[in-house]
């Protein structure tokens, strides 16, 4: 009995030391923990680790698949050991010592993430993604379509961070360059009038799926063209390929055919220039220079003709000595003249120097 009353007497004296402490105790512990090395936390650490574009570049006005990965650059969960010993004020002595071991996870909630749209159109965005672990990594892909220019565009790239007690952590602005450009150039190489090649060049800066030419022929253009599509397929960049098209004619003229190279790069479906191809025709070459030699022939005999009527009165021969001896005379007395005039002309002369 008398241990009894003992134990509880114990315990009535610890209960009321400790409620005439509890408020200076839970004070001092905080300020004693407020000056250790624990404080403050440490915040996780989250970064764009990677990103990847599909297709690689993106032509004026195509939609593509950005893919960016975020990493929780924290290699793993941080421990500390809590070593604190100090006396609490107001015990008389009392003196408290905690040896304990505190564990931060680390882990990152990546509560928005989203690209603005100035340039590029982005057709959706994140929103409560979830907890990225030390060490972790997350795949966001992005929809977005390219501008209708040319050139290397910078796309902004936004995440929000919290830690695990739903406060901000450092979060990310970051920017990603990307090339728009490239098309499909079609070039006529060699035509004649049975055959006509092409040279399908690709000018961008990634490869192109899909490619094939077509051939568009008119039904009144007189022409045949098999086949009317060659399959190219894949085109590497800066790579040509070699499209060739037989040529049947069903009527004797010239015609022409409209080249145009069709491809995709990734999903997206495009048109090469247009070749326009007279197609000569031969026959009808000989045909018009048989026609042109006939007509000089008509035209040469018909000149001969007329000549020869021209020239049917035949002149007599008391005509033709008539007017040769006007002539003869004629020129006898232009020699009689020449000659009296050179006679007179040096009479004078010796008549003055005989003066």
């Amino acid at each position: 009995m008398s241990k009894l009353k003992a134990a509880f007497f114990c315990l009535l004296f610890v209960w009321v030391l400790f409620s005439s402490t509890n408020t200076v105790l839970a004070d001092d512990i905080d300020s004693l923990l407020n000056k250790c090395a624990i404080a403050p936390n440490p915040k996780p650490s989250v970064m764009v680790y990677d990103y990847e574009l599909n297709p690689e570049t993106l032509m004026p006005g195509d939609v593509g698949v950005l893919t960016i990965t975020l990493k929780n650059m924290q290699d793993k969960p941080i421990e500390k050991d809590v070593d604190i010993k100090s006396e609490i004020k107001g015990t008389g002595g009392y003196v408290i010592d905690i040896d304990a071991e505190t564990r931060f996870t680390m882990n990152a909630y990546i509560k928005e993430a989203y690209i603005v749209e100035h340039e590029f159109k982005a057709y959706n965005r994140y929103s409560s993604v979830g907890v990225i672990g030390p060490n972790e990594k997350v795949d966001l892909a992005f929809k977005i379509k390219a501008p209708s220019e040319e050139g290397i565009h910078m796309l902004k790239f936004i995440a929000d961070i919290e830690d695990m007690e739903g406060k901000s952590s450092k979060g990310i602005r970051y920017f990603i360059p990307i090339v728009v450009t490239g098309t499909v150039n079609l070039l006529l190489q060699e035509v004649s009038e049975n055959e006509v090649s092409l040279e399908v060049i690709n000018e961008g800066l990634s490869d192109v799926n899909g490619v094939y030419v077509v051939a568009a022929v008119s039904t009144a253009s007189g022409v045949e063209c098999q086949p009317e599509r060659v399959y190219i397929g894949k085109i590497k960049y800066g790579e040509s390929a070699i499209a060739v098209f037989k040529v049947n004619k069903t009527e004797e003229r010239g015609s022409t055919i409209v080249f145009k190279a069709v491809y995709k790069n990734g999903i997206n479906k495009h048109e090469s220039n247009q070749v326009c191809v007279r197609i000569p025709c031969l026959h009808c070459k000989e045909g018009k220079r048989e026609q042109a030699e006939s007509l000089l022939e008509e035209e040469s005999e018909t000149s001969f003709s007329a000549l020869t009527v021209t020239s049917t009165p035949t002149p007599t021969l008391s005509s033709s000595s008539s007017s040769t001896s006007a002539l003869k005379l004629a020129n006898f007395a232009a020699v009689f003249a020449f000659v009296g005039l050179f006679v007179f002309v040096v009479a004078i002369a010796f008549a003055k120097k005989k003066r």
